[in-house]
């Protein structure tokens, strides 16, 4: 598979794009074997790009792509306008690649981040790293396991894809969707209070990101502890799982407020969450 220059790489990116957005497509696009070639490609040629303030970001895989033009070029997954102003701490429960560290740096303007980033799939981990690496962001840790695990030490199963994003502690209904092709790993549980305190001290965490494809009210309700040092959550809900209204009301109950539905497709969509007492 060949392509003539940066001008034809950047269609078939869109292209990529319009896949990932259509069940039917994405399925084609798979069974025909495409992504493989493409990733094949990224392998070799990395799509690197730079944003405002010298971040630099790359993607390997095609999903990685997707990613990037909705989260980095888009601005459709996560709603800058909503981070606090003078941010500088952040957790990213289910980090992938590290695109969403990419973007509070980005949107910090040149104020120093620190942070925990954390993956149960050991695929992604290493870009993650490059990335915190590529930035120079010392106070920046990567740590791959399993959390929102109802243990809090020992192993789990985890189940992973060859699409980087489908990845999941539990398959509930995925294999009855257009999702295939699992494989089971066992991995570390962490608990993330004790991961932060060791690593930020007592530092309150600015941000915290989730999307843990479906564990999200349990790591809220296993680390009531360190919830109490969050000030904002963007949280992705699953309703197969978890709804938004579960959410919500357990949110609610520990002191946050809903500040805006970024999306809702129905069967999942992301949210924004502000601890009542912190001034926007």
């Amino acid at each position: 598979m060949g392509f003539d220059g940066p001008g034809i790489s950047e269609k078939m990116n869109k292209t990529i794009v319009r896949i990932s957005r259509s069940g039917l497509l994405r399925k084609t696009f798979r069974t025909l074997r495409f992504h493989r070639l493409y990733n094949r490609w990224l392998e070799r040629f990395p799509r690197t790009k730079v944003l405002g303030g010298g971040v630099v970001y790359r993607c390997r895989r095609t999903e990685s792509v997707s990613l990037a033009l909705e989260m980095l070029e888009g601005g459709n997954s996560y709603d800058a306008s909503l981070l606090p102003g003078d941010y500088s701490t952040f957790a990213d429960l289910g980090c992938n690649v590290g695109f969403f560290a990419c973007l509070l740096a980005h949107h910090a303007k040149g104020r120093h981040i620190s942070g925990i980033m954390v993956d149960a799939n050991p695929a992604v981990i290493g870009e993650a790293r490059w990335h915190v690496q590529k930035n120079h962001w010392p106070d920046v840790f990567v740590m791959e396991g399993l959390v929102g695990a109802t243990k809090q030490a020992g192993d789990a199963d985890f189940y992973v894809n060859e699409a980087n994003t489908c990845s999941m502690a539990d398959l509930g209904k995925a294999q009855t969707k257009d999702i295939k092709g699992f494989k089971k790993i066992t991995v570390p549980v962490l608990s993330f209070g004790r991961e932060w305190t060791q690593k930020m001290g007592d530092q309150r965490c600015h941000v915290l990101k989730m999307d843990i494809e479906g564990n999200e009210l349990k790591f809220l309700q296993l680390e009531a502890e360190f919830l109490k040092l969050v000030d904002t959550i963007f949280v992705e809900w699953h309703a197969d799982k978890v709804s938004l209204k579960e959410l919500d009301s357990f949110l609610n109950s520990e002191g946050f407020g809903l500040v805006k539905i970024i999306e809702d497709l129905g069967t999942l969509g992301t949210a924004f969450y502000r601890r009542k007492s912190v001034v926007s």
